[in-house]
């Protein structure tokens, strides 16, 4: 058995959407966490407490998972012993339900229910099954991963509760809303800072304006929230309170360049003010069509733009006289300006769009595959 705090006070797995990886590695080493690529995310090591740290400032994570231990476990026998080994204290009081999530690997014997079943033998308590944290947490109690792989398993506790695309601002939603998650992780790809003017032609509920806001403010993402380990028996009030004063006090009161959105549609603008209004942060936001759209009176800065696919939104026939209109604003008014869109990965839209010597990334917008083209300087 091994505990995976033993060497260093404790051992996090942080996951991010699909083509979110180099971005969550960029913050990670922008806050001198020591990590190592996995599957999926990151894993760092560090003191007592780094969950809380990664829960509350990285933008683009999605889940962070506080390593529990590792162990070989050839039998059911053998797996209830490994289990039972766990240190369990800090994270459950033995009080509250213990759900559990299990992924096996490469033809494990013990199937699901086999673990289940030997969760609940080794810890006294009836374990229930988790569903897909991805959407949604499970409720009150505390949800463990278990990964099995061959004859050797990682067991987490998941940190986090609700993921972390809900920061808390965004109550409101357009027809076909964007992760927060997903919106940092973009800005993050196209090298933004948050020191020169973001424009969102499309603007929609505002989640790209809100996001490169407190990115611009240095604002940690978690500040509005409630988070799982906060519930753990070995959580410590005073500790976490001057962790987010330290965020706080990093925090600038206004953004240091000017974020503008632009929308035809009256009903999400009032939705971006809203939600504005909720995060503490000011946006320009005007209703304009963005075929007669002009650049800002500022210093060129990044354009972005999360266009329709014509899957959620609007008709599909209609999309490519709609992303020829976008490129023509893209190659015109904003000629100046770095870009980002996120599109479907179908060649005749980016076709449409004429975005010359634009590379690709490849991402993934609520299960769909998409590409995310950055052209500029």
């Amino acid at each position: 058995m091994t505990d995976a705090r033993a060497r260093t006070g404790e051992v996090i797995y942080v996951s991010t959407l699909p083509g979110l990886e180099p971005a969550l590695e960029a913050e990670a080493r922008e806050r001198g966490l020591s990590f190592r690529r996995a599957e999926g995310g990151i894993e760092c090591e560090g003191p007592a407490g780094l969950h809380q740290t990664a829960n509350l400032h990285l933008r683009t994570a999605s889940r962070v998972l506080l390593r529990l231990g590792t162990f070989s476990a050839p039998t059911a026998d053998a797996l209830v012993q490994g289990l039972e080994a766990l240190p369990l204290a800090d994270v459950w009081d033995g009080k509250v339900p213990l759900r559990m999530s299990v992924t096996l690997h490469r033809s494990v014997a013990p199937g699901p229910a086999v673990v289940l079943e030997s969760a609940s033998v080794a810890w006294g308590q009836e374990v229930a099954a988790a569903g897909h944290l991805d959407d949604e947490d499970g409720g009150p109690g505390l949800t463990l991963l278990v990964r099995g792989d061959g004859e050797r398993w990682t067991v987490s506790a998941d940190t986090s509760g609700a993921p972390l695309y809900q920061r808390g601002y965004r109550q409101e939603v357009g027809r076909a809303p964007l992760r927060e998650t997903l919106a940092a992780g973009i800005l993050r790809l196209a090298g933004y800072a948050g020191d020169v003017p973001l424009v969102d032609p499309m603007c929609g509920s505002g989640t790209f304006l809100v996001e490169g806001a407190w990115l611009s403010q240095r604002r940690a993402p978690g500040m509005l929230r409630t988070f799982a380990f906060q519930s753990f028996p070995s959580f410590d009030s005073q500790a976490w309170a001057r962790l987010r004063a330290e965020a706080e006090a990093g925090s600038l009161a206004e953004p240091r360049a000017p974020m503008r959105g632009f929308d035809l549609n009256a009903g999400a603008l009032g939705t971006a003010r809203r939600n504005a209004r909720r995060a503490g942060v000011t946006l320009t936001l005007e209703r304009h069509d963005l075929r007669t759209l002009k650049a800002p009176p500022d210093a060129p800065g990044l354009v972005v733009a999360n266009p329709p696919y014509g899957k959620r939104v609007g008709e599909a026939d209609d999309l490519p006289e709609l992303y020829r209109a976008l490129g023509a604003t893209m190659n015109g008014a904003f000629r100046e300006w770095r870009k980002a869109l996120i599109v479907p990965e179908e060649p005749k839209l980016v076709a449409s769009l004429g975005l010359k010597g634009a590379r690709s990334l490849n991402v993934k917008n609520g299960g769909l595959r998409c590409l995310l083209l950055l052209s500029g300087a």
